[in-house]
């Protein structure tokens, strides 16, 4: 049974996800930081036939991401509501994506990881630094060209998305610059909570590629993180990020993947 959540079901909610949020961290944020006043934020609890929790199911702004601690969600539910919602884009760790992608073949699938920093391995550079709002423009840009991370949305968006994170505490942007003064390397979180962040964003010019900018400017990043406490997450889909990533002292904490279409 798929129940939408209420108000007295948070607590519980909560409970069920434990210290397990990094393999649901949207989840867990999203209601964290909204609650359920957000008109775009939508969450439900899949209760098994014993009328325990088996599932948790969020959705934001059209994006679905579910949760099961025991992995026993009950599939045929799941999928009939994932049809009914016809939603663009699901997220999960892979196992249970796995069990769900025969179920819904119209999907593609992409994988890759979920990974948490345990301890910082690579020495922070001391000239990367929290780029103030002033700034923004200039990161944006370039962010805005790279064809992975930030073309698909465009400036106006990323401007928007960055510059709301940073007045409301939810995100920083590291920066590196060069001799010239030109930003070489760039780092961010694109959420934060008190106890966690989520890493995004890290780009490097090309011409500065394979000289390790990239971990030190992801490791001040992550040292200015874990100064402040924070367990601190990122996801990654090629090699090089994970290189990077893992050359920072990040492992892996599951394989997470997508189903999109």
């Amino acid at each position: 049974m798929i129940v939408r959540c209420k108000e007295e079901d948070i607590s519980t909610v909560f409970e069920y996800i434990g210290e397990d949020y990094g393999k649901c961290l949207y989840i867990f944020i999203d209601l964290k930081k909204f609650g359920l006043n957000d008109e775009n934020f939508n969450l439900w609890i899949q209760y098994n036939e014993k009328n325990n929790i088996c599932g948790i199911i969020s959705e934001y702004f059209g994006g679905i991401q579910i949760y099961s601690k025991e992995e026993d969600l009950l599939l045929d539910e799941i999928t009939d509501f994932i049809k009914e919602k016809d939603t663009h884009v699901l997220f999960a760790i892979k196992p249970i994506i796995d069990k769900l992608k025969p179920f819904l073949l119209e999907y593609e699938q992409e994988t890759g990881t979920v990974g948490e920093l345990i301890e910082l391995k690579y020495p922070p550079n001391p000239k990367a630094y929290s780029a103030p709002l002033d700034e923004f423009e200039e990161i944006v840009k370039i962010v805005a060209e790279d064809e992975d991370i930030g073309k698909p949305y465009g400036f106006e968006s990323l401007y928007e998305q960055y510059t709301q994170r940073k007045q409301e505490n939810f995100g920083r942007n590291f920066v590196l610059r060069d001799d010239d003064n030109e930003i070489i390397c760039h780092a961010a979180t694109y959420a934060e909570l008190p106890e966690l962040a989520v890493i995004g964003g890290v780009i490097t010019s090309a011409s500065y590629r394979g000289k390790g900018f990239s971990k030190e400017t992801l490791s001040s990043l992550c040292k200015e993180l874990k100064d402040e406490n924070k367990r601190i997450f990122s996801f990654f889909y090629i090699p090089a990020a994970e290189r990077m990533h893992y050359g920072v002292g990040f492992e892996k904490l599951e394989d997470w993947s997508k189903l999109f279409k």
